[in-house]
This record gives structure tokens, sequence and C-alpha cells, in this order.
């Protein structure tokens, strides 16, 4: 299939096409689940195939094909153009899009041990010890996993563009359940424990003690007091904050809800072309960065399926909303004179969309521990449990599986039942301190479009404070 998209789309444009391209994808993805002590799956899956795009007479046409063999790649052409014919029968202007260079060049992740050559004993042996890391008194669902994902693509442009990619990513997770009569059952998990990387990243979570400190945090929940009801302090944890990035900032500034072409699934935004350096996001700490040349980003890459080059950009600037993710169209859409390369597709038989790239808290200066003196009485959350925004991402609700008591800068006891909500510029006009912490956070499914696609993208921050936060409590 790679050998013959080229032809593909100098047939597109033979056949009165302005513009074409085509993406062969190949997909492999293993997994390895432990629960409760022993293996309940090993699972290996893996797809491939081709995607085409034309724009004809004005409009995009889209097809794609798992099926090799010329007459294939021809049928997908011929429903491309049909595709694109229908479109343009009810589309008001047509589409254009901006300019960028013909790219060139292969993009490989950077890989210390292939995670798909790990035996399975070794996988299974190493969450058969973050199981036992997980049991305690009340321990009553324990589960690890490993994964390891693989995608090979190449797209072609009728620009000239002929780009290769490589791209392998690993994960892993534990989460454990306890439960106790007279109490409310306790979770710890986390789900974002992914990065573009080889085996070595597995190694360096230190599962093992990640578990422990789970468990111990599921097991102190249990017996917790109820957390005071009240405006206070907040300090929040950087996997915590990660998901606060994601849907309070990476949403809001993808371009086309500017447009509002995504409407349906998961809404607009409240950051409009008007807004662009003059609307207060947040305090003068908070800055946020789009990067998809970040090292071990999951939202990291060589080049978009626009064929645009992996670049970095300013969303937010000590507080000001400064730019947006755009694709080629949504770009030359708004008038920009760039394309911030964010226009990705889930896989071959999907059409890019635009979509985060690692979408970061920019670091402080301060240390945690300094950050934790300015705090005379308050609350640390550590991790995101249930969650909830409106269509705009302006105002969420956001409950913890952790929190912990500060006092006069030091960490104490659990407390239990805390949640918060907010207004998005509210919010983040309450951080008077970024800590210098900064780590990285990777998410594997991040949903969006009509049809659904889920797409990789990663999240960093340091640990964060915030003033007067009204705490809502539920037992």
């Amino acid at each position: 299939m790679s050998d013959a998209i080229a032809g593909l789309v100098h047939a597109a444009v033979a056949r009165g096409a302005s513009y074409a391209d085509a993406r062969t994808v190949e997909r492999e993805h293993e997994a390895v689940t432990v629960r409760d002590g022993e293996v309940e799956a090993v699972t290996r899956t893996a797809d491939r195939g081709v995607g085409v795009r034309v724009i004809h007479r004005g409009a995009w046409g889209f097809a794609g094909t798992d099926r090799p063999g010329e007459d294939a790649l021809r049928g997908a052409l011929d429903e491309a153009f049909r595709r694109a014919d229908a479109a343009a029968s009810t589309r008001g202007r047509p589409v254009e899009l901006a300019a960028v260079p013909a790219q060139r060049g292969e993009y490989r992740t950077p890989l210390g041990r292939d995670p798909f050559a790990v035996p399975v004993p070794e996988r299974v042996a190493l969450l058969r010890a973050a199981d036992a890391g997980l049991r305690g008194p009340n321990a009553r669902v324990r589960r690890s996993s490993v994964a390891a994902y693989r995608t090979t693509k190449r797209l072609v442009t009728s620009e000239g563009t002929d780009v290769t990619q490589h791209i392998v990513e690993s994960g892993a997770g534990v989460a454990v359940t306890a439960v106790k009569a007279g109490a409310k059952p306790a979770q710890r998990y986390d789900g974002r424990l992914t990065r573009q990387a080889g085996w070595e990243f597995i190694e360096e979570l230190d599962l093992v003690g990640r578990a422990r400190r789970y468990r111990d945090d599921a097991e102190a929940t249990l017996d917790a007091p109820l957390a005071a009801e009240r405006p206070t302090t907040v300090v929040l944890a950087p996997e915590f904050l990660a998901l606060l990035v994601h849907e309070s900032c990476g949403h809001p500034t993808e371009a086309d809800r500017v447009l509002e072409h995504e409407v349906a699934f998961a809404g607009t935004t409240f950051l409009w072309p008007r807004d662009r350096g003059a609307l207060r996001y947040g305090s003068e700490h908070v800055s946020m960065t789009a990067d998809a040349t970040l090292p071990g980003g999951m939202g990291t890459f060589g080049w978009d399926d626009d064929g645009v080059p992996a670049m970095r950009t300013r969303l937010v600037d000590r507080g000001v909303f400064t730019g947006y993710l755009t694709s080629r169209e949504t770009a030359a859409a708004l008038g920009l004179p760039l394309a911030i390369g964010s226009a990705r597709a889930e896989g071959w038989q999907h059409f890019p969309i635009v979509r985060m790239v690692n979408v970061s808290l920019d670091p402080g200066t301060a240390s945690y521990p300094e950050l934790l003196r300015g705090v005379a009485d308050g609350l640390l959350l550590e991790a995101p449990a249930s969650y909830s925004l409106d269509d705009k991402r302006q105002n969420f609700h956001f409950s913890t599986q952790a929190a912990r008591v500060i006092r006069n800068g030091e960490i104490e006891g659990h407390v239990r039942g805390v949640a918060f909500q907010s207004l998005t510029p509210d919010f983040w006009g309450r951080c008077d301190l970024v800590a210098d912490d900064w780590e990285l956070h990777g998410f594997l499914s991040c949903a969006k479009g009509e049809p659904l696609q889920l797409m990789r993208v990663g999240h960093g921050a340091a640990h964060a404070r915030f003033r007067d936060v009204p705490i809502e409590v539920r037992g």
C-alpha cells in the first residue's frame, strides 16, 4: 500500500483535485492485565489501511480502505471524489489551506528497549509484584496492566510532501478499590502513565512503589473524616492539573470549535478571535504552551496529518489568552498566517481533525516545599475522580480520589468527599504560585469528533496553589 499511494495522489490531481493526499497507517497494540494476582488478559491487535483526501469543486472528500491492491485503492479514490462532489453541493465557500512548504523526512521515537520485545513472563512478573503492593486489609479489587503501541505511517501530498513516521508508546497502570463496612468505598488509580518511549519508561515508573502508595491512600480514605465545606487554599498535584489543563485549555483552544465545525459531540468554546491578546484567562502565574516537539510526549510527532512540521506555540501568556491549535484549513479560515500543526487522525479510516498535542502548564520558579510553606490551612488534591464540563469548557466540576490536609506548610492526614466547581477564568485567576517540579502525563483516549476518534495527547504540569477555592463536600 505504501508504494502505491504516490500514484494515487497523482491520479487524484489528474482527475481535477486542487489538492490531494494519501496516508498509510499500520497500528499494533499489546497489553497484559493482572487482576487480584491472576492474569486476566493478554491481548494483541493490529490493523492497517490507506486514507485518501481530495479537495474537488472546493470541498473535501475522504475515503479509506484496508484492502490491498490497485482496485481497492482506485475504489477509495472514486469514493473520495463522490463525497467531495456531494459536499460541494451544500458548501457555502470553498476550502482554503494555509500555506506550508513541502516536507520530506522521517521521524522515529527514540527507544531504549522495544516494549514489544519484552517477554510476556517478564511483564506478568512485574504486574504481580505491583499487585502484591496493592494488597491491604480492605483492598477488594486490585488491577495492574502494561501496554505497548506502535504506529507506522507515511503521508504523501500533491504539494510534494512525503514523510514517514515510526512511533512507539508504552503505558502502565495500577488501581485499587478498598471496601469496609460502614464506609464509602475508596478508589485510587491513574490511567495516564503513558509515554512515547520504550520499556525503560515502565521501569522508571516504579509500579511497585506506586501501588503501595495508592493502597495506603485508599485505606486511609476509608476512615478519613469529611473535609470542611468552605473556601480554602488548594494545592493541586501535577496529575490533577494535567486533566484540568486538558479540559479547560486544550479543548477550548481547538480552532474547529471556534468555527463551530465541532459542536454536537463536545461543544464549542469561550475563547473567541476577538479575545486573543485581550482576555484574562488566569493570573500572571499562568502560562500554557502547546508543544509537539516535547521529548516523550504522547502528542509528539515529526509532522501532523496535514504535513505541518511539529512546533511549539504559546496558548496563554502570563494569564492572557494568545493562541489556538489549528489545522491548515482552520488557520486559513481564521486568517492566521501559520497552521499550528494540530491536524490528527486516529487511524487510516479517519479524516484528520484539530486535536491537542502536548498542552502544558508552564513551570514556575518556586520549589514545592516553598509553595507549601505559604499554606497555613488548606488541602492537597492529588488525583481527579469524577468530573464534568459545560459545552464551552467554561464551567466545570471536579472531585478527587485523594485529599490531604495542609497545616502550616506540612502535609497531614487524609480527608474525604472533596469536590469543587468553578468558571475557567475565575479558577485560573486564583492561582498565586506554580512550583518548578514539572512532570509530563500522557492520555491515551481523548474523545472527539463524529464519527468518534480517540487521540493520544500529553500534558505537563507542576504543583500549583489556588487561593479561596470554594470546597463542596459529598459524603
